[in-house]
């Protein structure tokens, strides 16, 4: 059985675990904490030297980083697709995960350092309000392109492996006190209650969010 060393809430992993449900392949999923310093450990640092989440292993290989891992998934276990059958809207979907990956992800860090990182009292207003705005021109561009398209996904009618991507980055949004504005976001707001009608949102839940 295939195994995913992950913490709870990290977006790297769950989407990682996305693709493993929507593909009913069967996985392990080995909780670490950074707090009691799980991935510093040799044994983990021999897995990854990154010293992070999420690692792969399946039989004798061991994968990390995200990508590496869901695009071995596809090679691998290639039924159901989660990628389009166009090579050209392939590209897209690659760029459309790239763009959550590094702008998205460095939009939500900076937010989640300015919030969570810093007791109440002495948050940095003008360093909250930046990051905010940083996140909220990522979400433009999200609500941008799902509804140039007119569809209910981000490459149309059928889902594909970015949104799987985009997802668990977005629920983090709201965790971060930033939340989704229905009138601004009205395609953003109806892509995601589709998503986290599906099982495999509720079977990936973060348990210390429940």
């Amino acid at each position: 059985m295939i195994k995913i060393y992950g913490m709870s809430g990290s977006p790297f992993v769950r989407r990682t675990e996305l693709v493993l449900v929507e593909k009913s392949i069967d996985y392990e999923l080995i909780a670490l904490s950074r707090d009691d310093g799980d991935l510093q450990t040799t044994e983990y640092l021999a897995k990854n030297p990154r010293g992070r989440v999420p690692v792969m292993e399946d039989g004798d290989l061991t994968l990390y980083e995200s990508q590496a891992i869901v695009e071995y998934l596809e090679e691998r276990y290639p039924e159901p697709t989660l990628i389009p059958k166009d090579f050209g809207d392939r590209g897209h979907m690659r760029v459309a995960e790239m763009e959550c990956l590094i702008y998205f992800s460095n939009a939500l860090t900076a937010l989640a350092r300015a919030v969570f990182m810093v007791a109440p009292e002495n948050r940095d207003k003008d360093k909250v309000s930046s990051a905010l705005h940083d996140v909220s021109l990522e979400l433009d561009r999200l609500e941008q392109r799902g509804s140039s398209r007119g569809d209910v996904y981000l490459m149309g009618d059928n889902m594909t492996r970015v949104d799987l991507t985009w997802l668990p980055f977005v629920e983090l949004v709201g965790r971060a006190g930033a939340g989704i504005d229905d009138k601004k976001y009205g395609w953003t707001k109806k892509w995601r209650s589709t998503l986290s009608a599906r099982p495999s949102y509720d079977k990936t839940y973060p348990a210390h969010w429940r």
